[in-house]
């Protein structure tokens, strides 16, 4: 079920167009990746889309639980409650402590005293801030601290959690913890939207994307559907070939591959041309009964798709 809509929307700040008629639908239970360049206008959808920047045409759209339409800009008061917003920058107070912090922000939201404190409650078990609670903000570490600006948005149990950059600036431990939480966050049922250039991490978590290219929406969809046609373009193929490594190692210099990478007992095939590639090696398999201990196929990476995107509309 559609959970909010941008519908051809447009924004100019001075003389720059920053987005040019930008459509976009992000569905219940997604989590939705926006990716693109610094500068390409990820951020500038994100404030769109939480009400902070009204677009100069077009219009964007939520939709309740009976599918009944309700723009943003008429419904304003109403349509924030249901949604929670990281920026880029942490935004909780450093000198108040982690509770504090979680209790201000939920009073922002009109939150009810006695519901306020148990959401606070189960969000401090939930991010892991349980035994910092009493901490200034300030004296978190950087992954606790982005932590806890994600449990600030949370507070008010939304039905959609939007994220800009939340792993920036943080090493690659910090960042995977925080997109382990951010996975089971949407397990809890709420839809994530996240504006990222940190491809690698976020093609972990992420089953729609939508790339943003010069102000405008290049490709939107399923990862898997907007990767299918890449598949050959920088394919690998890797398989233990055990006793039958010699076999394996001239039969794959007939294939269609642009690199064979020879291990002694496993072969890593480069391919431009994954499907002849995969269709002729599995038919030799069949027809000679070799065996084979394991094939992994690894497919090209976001990082990998946007590089070549961003080489085609130079």
């Amino acid at each position: 079920m559609e959970l909010v809509k941008l519908k051809e929307v447009s924004k100019e700040f001075g003389n720059n167009l920053i987005l040019d008629r930008v459509s976009l639908t992000v569905e219940e239970g997604d989590i939705y990746a926006i990716i693109g360049r610094s500068g390409s206008g990820k951020s500038t959808i994100l404030n769109m889309m939480v009400g902070f920047l009204k677009p100069d045409e077009g219009e964007v759209a939520y939709y309740t639980l009976a599918g009944k339409e309700v723009k943003l800009k008429d419904n304003y008061m109403k349509i924030k409650k249901i949604i929670g917003f990281t920026p880029q920058h942490l935004s909780f107070y450093p000198k108040l402590t982690v509770k504090e912090n979680l209790l201000h922000f939920g009073r922002i939201y009109n939150v009810k005293d006695n519901i306020l404190i148990e959401n606070a409650k189960s969000l401090l078990k939930f991010t892991g801030l349980l035994e910092h609670r009493n901490l200034l903000a300030e004296e978190l570490s950087g992954g606790m601290q982005k932590r806890l600006d994600i449990a600030c948005s949370l507070v008010h149990k939304p039905k959609l959690l939007v994220l800009d950059e939340p792993v920036t600036d943080l090493d690659p431990l910090l960042a995977n913890d925080i997109l382990e939480l951010i996975k089971e966050v949407n397990k809890q049922g709420v839809t994530v939207v996240i504006a990222s250039h940190d491809l690698d991490d976020i093609e972990a978590i992420c089953n729609k994307i939508a790339i943003i290219n010069h102000g405008e929406v290049y490709q939107e969809g399923l990862v898997e559907e907007i990767r299918r046609p890449y598949l050959n373009k920088g394919s690998r193929i890797s398989l233990r070939t055990g006793k039958n490594h010699e076999k394996f190692l001239e039969f794959a210099k007939t294939l269609p591959v642009s690199r064979i990478i020879d291990q002694r007992n496993r072969l890593i095939l480069e391919t431009n041309n994954f499907t002849q590639t995969i269709v002729q090696l599995a038919k030799k398999i069949e027809e000679e009964g070799l065996g084979m201990n394991h094939l992994e196929i690894s497919q090209p990476s976001l990082k990998t798709i946007l590089k070549d995107i961003l080489k085609e509309q130079k």
